[in-house]
């Protein structure tokens, strides 16, 4: 038996307006400090407004998610006794939502109890929407959030399904503005999901669909998103795009892919996009004897003799990060030394090693294994092994 979940959405140009239908007393609006004071957050407040409606504000999201941040987050959130919650912006902002939002319902769990083995029974108390500002992430859709131990500590792989937003927003007219690395680093992470849930051993005919149309619209539309900010359909394209693989991975799971990008991005302070990227073209060719027939599915999509041969799909991914200005090895993705590199290589396995995104890849990695890809992902040489 089989679930598939995922919130209701409203979508299009302008569909911000639709929040100042939900008729709450007291809404709590979570974004970044950036959104606090580039205009799009007194957008939304207006719009919230509208139905009369009480607005209190955190906006204190760091790039990577602190859980002593949720935690004065909910602090807040008891304090004003909110009816609402707003997740507004990229990834880190709409995890900390869902940790607030669930903390705030229950405060009697901790943050670690955030799993699928603790009933939570969440939504008593408030109604949560989730209002992406960037293309990528995906967690507008999905219920998992990924929150971070301390400066520089592991990176926790939380998930409940109550954690699944009751409405999702998406206005393409938001991420309108972002720049063109941020672009493409959000936009490789929503094909990331794509490609790793198509391969996951819990993929379905539900999340495959998606999987396979966001991979069609990102390979179509994130190389003219990044070029030209200001074309107005190809951001619709990749905004849904990148919901559509949030919905797909929310109920296939990621993979071997997320696991090292996870590990590098915690310890080397690499942005999640960048990171998990990086490894896609890794991630492809270490599963493809283990998942050929997963891979076949985006023959449609790609070209049959692309799904046909490891080499040939990882290379089509090449082409499209360098479409994009991604890098495609370690070694050039800046930032990071040899002597760097190596002296956090056996954290970083331990981290790959232990993370939850392993669970449903179709080959289970030994930690030798791990080291080897990356080993392979730094000097940007095939995966043979």
């Amino acid at each position: 038996m089989w679930f598939f979940t995922g919130p209701k959405i409203v979508f299009g140009p302008g569909s911000v307006e639709y929040l100042s239908s939900l008729g709450a007393k007291r809404a709590l609006v979570v974004c970044d400090r950036f959104l606090a004071t580039n205009g799009t957050l007194d957008r939304i407040k207006g719009e919230i407004a509208k139905g009369g409606t009480s607005i209190e504000v955190f906006a204190e999201i760091d790039p990577e998610p602190l859980v002593s941040r949720v935690l004065e987050g909910v602090e807040l959130a008891k304090r004003f006794g909110p009816d609402l919650i707003v997740g507004l912006g990229g990834g880190s902002a709409m995890d900390v939502t869902k940790a607030i939002y669930a903390l705030y319902e229950r405060p009697d769990l901790t943050v670690y109890e955030l799993t699928p083995l603790v009933d939570l029974k969440l939504g008593k108390k408030a109604r949560l929407v989730q209002i992406p500002t960037t293309s990528g992430t995906g967690s507008e859709t999905t219920w998992a959030t990924i929150l971070t131990e301390g400066e520089g500590g592991t990176k926790l792989e939380l998930a409940h399904r109550d954690l699944v937003a009751e409405w999702a927003v998406l206005d393409p007219t938001l991420p309108a503005s972002m720049p063109p690395k941020l672009t493409a680093d959000t936009g490789a992470d929503a094909l990331c999901h794509a490609v790793e849930s198509i391969s996951s051993e819990w993929a379905n005919p539900f999340s495959d669909a998606l999987a396979k149309e966001a991979v069609h619209l990102l390979f179509r539309d994130l190389p003219r998103a990044v070029k030209d900010g200001s074309n107005a359909e190809a951001r619709e394209s990749v905004h849904y795009a990148a919901t559509m693989a949030g919905l797909s991975f929310g109920n296939a799971q990621v993979g071997i892919g997320h696991a090292l990008g996870h590990a590098l991005g915690s310890t080397l302070h690499i942005p999640h996009g960048r990171s998990v990227g990086v490894f896609l073209p890794y991630a492809v060719e270490f599963n493809f004897k283990s998942a050929k027939d997963k891979f076949a599915r985006l023959a449609p999509v790609l070209g049959e003799s692309t799904t046909r041969d490891a080499r040939e799909l990882s290379a089509r991914i090449r082409t499209l990060w360098k479409e994009i200005g991604m890098s495609t090895s370690l070694r050039d993705i800046g930032g990071i030394s040899e002597e760097a590199f190596e002296k956090a290589l056996p954290e970083m396995v331990t981290r790959a090693d232990q993370s939850t995104c392993v669970t449903a890849n179709p080959r289970m990695p030994k930690s030798e294994e791990l080291t080897k890809l990356f080993r392979a992902a730094w000097n940007g040489t095939p995966v043979d092994f």
